[in-house]
Order: structure tokens, then sequence, then C-alpha cells
């Protein structure tokens, strides 16, 4: 999936254009608004590249904060990612499916963080990362600004930053304390202080 910038789409659907780069070869969050999720989400994905609904997962969206620095998300839902589409270089790696849940905060209508968690069987930060990359990098205006290493709560992962447009994107990635799953923030045009905040809020939680 191309990364692109348009001076009148809204945050949501940019940032689940970053969060679909990571999935497909992804962008929280990962989204499309046409998908219809199936009546059970335990059952097979029946042909459909990705499913996605507000309680899909809901033991998912349980490690997701419900508010971030006070505020409420503008999009909290769960799904997964079915189709070689859509899983780009994950597909690769070994994986047929990937469960995800995540939440949108909303700094203006061009800005803003989406938390974001990633399940599969062995799914591991270096190929979220490396799925990130790889879409990012079919954008004929992305330019990759920075991809290091990036600790978190003792755990390896990543951090890429690049300039999409006129728009500034970094992502973080890194092994949640859960085994087989991902912690991601992914922040728009928003500063390294939102950012490593938004990490600590996702690291640092504790579901109930």
């Amino acid at each position: 999936m191309t990364l692109t910038a348009a001076p009148r789409r809204t945050l949501p659907r940019t940032l689940s254009r970053a969060l679909l780069a990571v999935a497909t070869a992804l962008a929280a969050a990962g989204c499309t608004a046409s998908a219809t999720p199936p009546p059970d989400p335990a059952a097979a994905c029946a042909g459909a590249d990705v499913q996605r609904a507000a309680g899909f997962y809901p033991e998912l969206e349980r490690l997701i904060p419900g508010t971030l620095d006070g505020a409420s998300p503008s999009i909290r839902d769960s799904g997964r990612y079915c189709s070689e589409k859509m899983l780009g270089p994950l597909v690769a790696a070994g994986h047929d499916e990937v469960r995800f849940a995540g939440s949108t905060f909303e700094a203006t209508s061009q800005s803003g963080t989406s938390l974001i968690v990633y399940r599969a069987p062995g799914l591991t930060a270096d190929e979220v990362a490396a799925a990130f990359r790889a879409g990012s990098g079919a954008g004929r205006r992305v330019q990759l600004v920075s991809d290091e290493p990036r600790v978190v709560d003792g755990r390896a992962g990543r951090r890429i930053e690049l300039i999409n447009g006129d728009m500034r994107q970094v992502v973080v990635v890194w092994p949640a304390a859960t085994a087989d799953t991902i912690d991601i923030v992914i922040g728009v045009d928003v500063s390294n202080a939102a950012i490593d905040a938004a990490v600590e809020t996702l690291a640092s939680f504790e579901p109930a």
C-alpha cells in the first residue's frame, strides 16, 4: 500500500493508512472503511481481506488504554488481517492471519496518535517494523528519516521516522508483555514528547 498525503484527509484516515502500511507491503491502528466483519469472529475469514468492528476482539481491546493524556479516542475497534494483500511481508514471515486492536486520538484533523496491539503466533517486533518499512517505501512522496533500535520497558523494538508528503510520521514497535503480541504507537505531526508519552502510556498500561 502506498502512503500518501492529501490536504483534506481526516486524521483517522491518515492514521489508518499508516497502520495498514505495517500490515501490507501496512498503517492502528489498520483499517479499511469497506470491511464488513462476519457475525462470528472465531470463524474463518471466508475470503475477506480484513474484518473489523468495535468489540470484535474484546480481549485485545482491553490491552489498549481507554484514554491518552485525558482524551478519549475518536476510533476504538479491533479485527484481523486475513489475506496476502493486507499482510504483505508478514506472509513470507509465516503469518496467514494477524489480529489487532487500536485507538486513535486526534490532536487536530491532521495530527494525532494511535495506540495499537498486534497478535499472531510467533509475531515479532522486527517483522512488524520490516513490514512497515516495506509499505512506506512504496510511496513516492515518502522519505525515510531514521530507523533505530528502541528499548521499551526492557524489551527491544524499533523506532521509524519518515516524512510523508508534508507530514511527519513516527512508528514505535516493541514486544508487549503478553506472548505473541506487539505494541505499536503511530504519531502523525505530533511532538517527540507526545510520542514518548504515548509509548509510556501503552507500555505501562495494566488491564483490569
